[in-house]
């Protein structure tokens, strides 16, 4: 690595080591709960790693679900591996009761509140860390740790730095979770270019194993036992004599935590669609984003047929007989089960003008359209004609079932079992493939500068360096002090498409600053990225300038 560039001026230091002392006092008293926990976190960092502990957490604490489900399911029937703990993230106990009832009586699984004292300490210290979405900005993998994330499905509308309204922001979290992780599943080979590749930047800096060997959560609908699905309707409360129509819209909202929908026209386009079937015969039932879920679990007209998140969505696509979705990658799961798919789009302009598609949505194997009136006119059609439907579409069904579910036979979760806790690397099919790292021959340089600069002209001169880099060889990093207002947001979005741009958080408490915490430090910023430049340019703090330091040691 080269020496370590300066463009920048180190604030009064005295000024500095003033506030830190200050905080230091401070926070023994005064500290927010939720901070607490994560100095629980920090604290925990030090203590033996707990080689037989494995860590899940599965849409941010919500159950026992997803790909964490399927790899914990096939773990628990291994006899090579019956030695393991298991421990799950629960976000709310209570929600979640009947969904964790099912492994209550085993010895060796364990649940424990999101966020609690049990949560950072084993978060801290289980040797295996199982996520399909991200860990907090806090999180920092140890070097004995193996972090395998699995994300939740493959990607339809443009994510990550390819978010048109929300670029840096969009991409963030995932950005920083998947560069620390030495694993990342990957469902084909579209996922791993698209997603992971070019939406996320990964090209050129992931150090970790892509494991192209199909989605464990797919074997969860391959080899699902219906007659437990059905069972576990009942016990929510949905009725199970008659063919079920299942209405699953993807995400609406431009960032994770901020909800796009209008509830009352939701309403409206369920009763509209449930005007137009056979109630005899059907029933229409929601599975919505686990966000919006929190949201409709007790609304009087919907909770009723609100399929609840004790259900793992992949188990219950087994018993579904047609989807209506849009964009949402539960459309690829349902392909292998070969039934109706309906594309009801009522913002098809927005994302085709707006956000953007992966997916032209000619070649979608179903009735694609953003009227409701059409959609509903059209679904009592559909319902009395299935064979015919499925005969119609079947040519755009076999064009994308050959990119997108080529991988699935109901055997994923044990292929990834071996690799990561067998140690096997044979693949029993040339589908599948297992990429050691995204390395190219680029010159990797990593900018930090602080998002306080108060002077107009050095942000119009930063971004003029950045437009003269040569990007076909050299690969440019920005790492940036996190911020908070709009102004700056969007100066960051308008950067050179090329920039991967990663956000810095600090920590809410003041730590020793030694060399053993900047380290931490390096990996919670940046993962296992390797870089053979470090610059630092305009205003930093002393301690933003030793973090640089750092990283050329």
């Amino acid at each position: 690595m080269e020496k370590l560039k300066y463009s920048a001026t180190v604030k009064n230091g005295f000024q500095y080591t003033l506030k830190r002392n200050i905080k230091k006092v401070v926070q023994n008293f005064k500290m927010p709960a939720r901070d607490i926990g994560k100095k629980q976190y920090y604290s925990y960092l030090s203590i033996p790693i707990r080689n037989h502990h494995i860590f899940y957490e599965s849409f941010s604490g919500l159950g026992v679900l997803d790909n964490p489900r399927a790899i914990f399911l096939q773990i628990l029937k291994d006899p090579a591996l019956k030695y393991y703990v298991h421990v799950w993230s629960v976000a709310d106990m209570e929600m979640a009761k009947d969904n964790m009832k099912e492994f209550e009586n085993l010895p060796n699984v364990k649940f424990v509140q999101r966020e609690s004292e049990d949560y950072y300490r084993y978060l801290a210290s289980s040797k295996y860390l199982i996520s399909n979405s991200t860990f907090g900005y806090f999180f920092t993998k140890r070097p004995e740790q193996v972090y395998i994330n699995t994300w939740h499905g493959v990607p339809t509308k443009y994510m990550g730095y390819e978010h048109t309204a929300e670029r840096v922001e969009n991409a963030r979290g995932p950005a920083r979770n998947f560069l620390a992780a030495d694993y990342l599943l990957s469902a084909n080979e579209f996922m791993t270019d698209i997603m992971y590749r070019r939406a996320y930047k990964l090209d050129g800096l992931f150090n970790g194993k892509v494991l192209e060997v199909g989605y464990p959560r797919n074997d969860l609908l391959i080899n699902a036992d219906k007659e437990k699905v059905y069972q576990k309707l009942q016990d929510a409360g949905l009725a199970t004599d008659k063919k079920i129509i299942l209405y699953a819209p993807t995400w609406k909202g431009q960032l994770y935590n901020q909800l796009d929908y209008n509830v009352d026209e939701f309403k409206e386009t369920v009763k509209k669609f449930t005007e137009n079937i056979d109630t005899s015969e059907y029933v229409i039932y929601l599975r919505v984003h686990y966000f919006l879920y929190k949201l409709l679990a007790n609304d009087p007209a919907l909770k009723d047929i609100l399929a609840p998140f004790t259900i793992d969505t992949n188990e219950l696509l087994s018993v579904v007989d047609i989807l209506i979705s849009d964009y949402s990658s539960i459309v690829f799961d349902f392909l292998i089960t070969k039934r109706p798919i309906i594309f009801y789009v009522p913002d098809l302009k927005e994302y085709e003008n707006g956000r953007g598609l992966y997916i032209p949505t000619e070649t979608l194997p179903g009735l694609v359209s953003s009227s409701l009136d059409e959609v509903a006119s059209s679904l009592d059609a559909i319902c009395k004609n299935r064979e015919e439907y499925v005969e119609f579409y079947a040519p755009m069904w076999e064009e994308m079932a050959n990119w997108c579910i080529y991988n699935e036979d109901g055997m994923a979760a044990k292929r990834f079992v071996n690799i990561v806790f067998k140690d096997y690397t044979y693949l029993p099919s040339k589908s599948h493939d297992i990429i050691d790292g995204f390395g190219n021959k680029k010159k990797k340089i990593l900018i930090c500068v602080n998002s306080r600069q108060k002077d107009s002209s050095f942000w119009d001169s930063f971004k003029a360096g950045l437009e003269r880099y040569n990007y076909n060889t050299t690969d440019v990093t920005v790492l940036v002090t996190s911020f908070k207002d709009d102004t700056t947001k969007e100066y960051f979005n308008t950067l050179p498409d090329a920039v991967r741009v990663l956000v810095w958080y600090a920590l809410p408490f003041v730590a020793k600053e030694a060399k053993r915490f900047f380290d931490r430090e390096a990996l919670r910023a940046l993962g296992n990225a390797k870089f053979d430049e470090v610059r630092v340019e305009g205003d930093v703090t002393e301690y933003w300038a030793a973090f640089a330091n750092n990283l050329n040691l």
